[in-house]
């Protein structure tokens, strides 16, 4: 199945990925797939909240992947494509709005991916891809 190629393949976090950040290795995945921005494989603690009214949605979690165009994690519940999210930084409180645009299962659990209104290096990556610079 597609998605779990993607999470083996893109959403691997290990130990090189902590040390992005400080530029040693950036663990990058090559855009052959056709992505507007490169993804990295890190986990950075961020709060999920449905922007839905009628919807009681707030997560914390984890990233799997991080862009500058969004990021994917997997949560208990899931939301309909084209619902309105915000992801809040644990580290920071910083928020950033965007909207689901994949909801995959996976095992007992769910893949949300996000897509952010305006792309920008919301994670504060010191060094971030070329293609972050939008």
């Amino acid at each position: 199945m597609k998605i779990f190629k993607w999470l083996s393949e893109s959403a691997k976090v290990d130990d090189k990925a902590a040390d992005f950040d400080k530029g040693r290795d950036h663990g990058e995945k090559p855009k052959s797939d056709g992505r507007r921005s490169t993804r990295l494989s890190l986990q950075i603690p961020v709060v999920v909240t449905c922007l839905d009214p009628s919807l009681d949605f707030r997560e914390e979690c984890r990233t799997v992947v991080v862009n500058a165009h969004g990021c994917g994690v997997i949560v208990p519940e899931s939301l309909k494509i084209a619902t309105p999210v915000t992801v809040k930084l644990v580290s920071n409180g910083r928020c950033k709005k965007g909207r689901i645009v994949v909801a995959t299962r996976v095992i007992d659990s769910w893949l949300l991916g996000m897509e952010f209104d305006s792309p920008e290096n919301f994670w504060g990556i010191e060094t971030p891809p070329a293609d972050w610079c939008v």
